[in-house]
């Protein structure tokens, strides 16, 4: 009979650092200690569906089959659940040896010390060139990427080629866009719009500003970093659209069958392009097809794209096994076998041994394509969202959807959004 499990414990201070010692001088390829009488178990947990969940559970099988002395004890959850037990178990510093992380949320987490730092534990030779730019917090890398995204317009082509509507090249300004809905819009017919109205999404705020150089948030995190004006200007780009019917009104937009590219009814959107791997069936089974190019710019010379991580792994302080987890997520990102178990599900891979391994469907080679045609734009990624940032999204779309039903000015919501949004941070402080 085998022996128990070698359990976690909890680990803080100097504890952290003296595992963080052992890991480092560990690295003679010998592995963590644990055999297959006596393993180690560590704990993975990650958001996510049934789809996601069973190929998670292959890769990981297959590690733990390479791997007899590591035991991993593997949960997922869907995103809002997963997420409210995380931060309930974070004042305990009871959390998973290795997790996954929404990117916004990292500084929530790695701010206050809940994340193992990750330089001498994690390999990070084999990671493409930069996308570790978001990883890092105040010096230290906290998180490594397991895919990434770029932010795009998924247009239908084939609608534009019907009609004979030119797809615009990049460099076009955000007027340019607002003249390019009007049209399709136009066009089209009844029951189809060029576009939505996009203004609600702070993201795409935060790449407005960035195209002028400016910043959604300072470079501390601590404070918005632009002003009302620049909000309300914002806040009124898509109002002319609004007014003549060009983008759909705010109720059909908040329908249960909301129109949308995948829904057949809106030609173009913004969205990080890896959103075409879900579009992308849905479209092409109707006889449709489906591209991606440049998002509008404030600055021809300044599109202000960047690799943004479409989720992270990370580990938890509280860890006891720094060198397992390490071997876990190495696995996970560089294995060749699990490469090609996990697909492009959580993005296009971080690592250049995976993205060579993985084998792409053709939305994926859409977003690779698209990728390359951007990349000599591409820009360093804005600051690490504050932790409160998921709040001040919320408040964000909140707030803007009075402008939209015409229950407040933009100037009064501008007043208003910064009223709350300065009460949020000061309650992170």
């Amino acid at each position: 009979m085998s022996n128990p499990i070698r359990r976690r414990t909890l680990l803080t201070g100097a504890t952290a650092s003296a595992a963080l010692a052992a890991a480092a001088a560990c690295g003679d390829g010998e592995g963590p200690a644990g055999t297959a009488d006596d393993p180690i178990e560590i704990s993975f947990e990650w958001w996510g569906d049934e789809a996601r969940a069973d190929i998670t559970k292959q890769a990981v099988d297959l590690f733990m089959e390479k791997n007899e002395g590591i035991k991993v004890a593997a949960n997922f959850a869907d995103y809002p659940a997963y997420w409210e037990s995380l931060t309930g178990r974070m004042a305990s510093r009871d959390l998973p040896d290795v997790f996954q992380m929404d990117y916004p949320r990292l500084r929530q987490f790695g701010g206050t010390g809940m994340l193992l730092p990750l330089d001498g534990v994690v390999d990070t030779s084999d990671f493409r060139d930069g996308v570790l730019d978001t990883a890092e917090l105040d010096g230290q890398l906290i998180a490594v990427p397991v895919g990434t995204n770029v932010f795009g317009l998924i247009y239908r082509p084939d609608w534009f080629e019907e009609h004979g509507i030119a797809v615009p090249e990049a460099g076009y300004s955000w007027d340019d866009y607002v003249e390019l809905i009007r049209t399709l819009t136009a066009t089209l017919g009844e029951g189809k719009w060029g576009g939505s109205d996009w203004t609600g999404s702070y993201l795409l705020a935060e790449l407005w500003l960035r195209q002028q150089g400016d910043s959604f948030y300072s470079d501390d995190a601590a404070s918005l970093n632009f002003t009302k004006e620049q909000l309300v200007e914002w806040w009124t780009i898509a109002a002319p659209l609004q007014a003549d019917g060009s983008v759909p009104s705010p109720e059909e937009t908040a329908a249960e069958n909301a129109p949308g590219v995948a829904a057949g009814t809106i030609a173009t959107e913004m969205r990080w392009d890896t959103a075409v791997n879900g579009y992308w069936s849905t479209v092409t089974d109707g006889g449709g097809t489906l591209g991606i190019i440049a998002p509008p710019t404030a600055d021809p010379a300044n599109l202000a794209l960047h690799l943004r991580p479409a989720m992270q792994y990370v580990v938890g302080a509280n860890t006891e096994q720094p060198e397992a987890a390490a071997k876990l997520i190495e696995f996970l990102l560089g294995d060749p076998e699990a490469a090609k178990i996990l697909g492009t599900n959580r993005g296009i891979p971080a690592t250049k041994t995976a993205l060579d391994s993985v084998e792409l469907d053709e939305a994926s080679q859409a977003v690779i394509d698209y990728e390359a045609t951007v990349e000599g734009h591409l820009a360093g990624a804005p600051v690490v969202p504050p932790a409160a940032a998921g709040a001040v999204e919320a408040k964000f779309t909140e707030i803007y959807q009075q402008v939209q039903y015409a229950t407040m000015t933009p100037e009064d919501a501008a007043d208003l959004f910064f009223t709350e949004a300065e009460t949020l941070f000061a309650s992170e402080q």
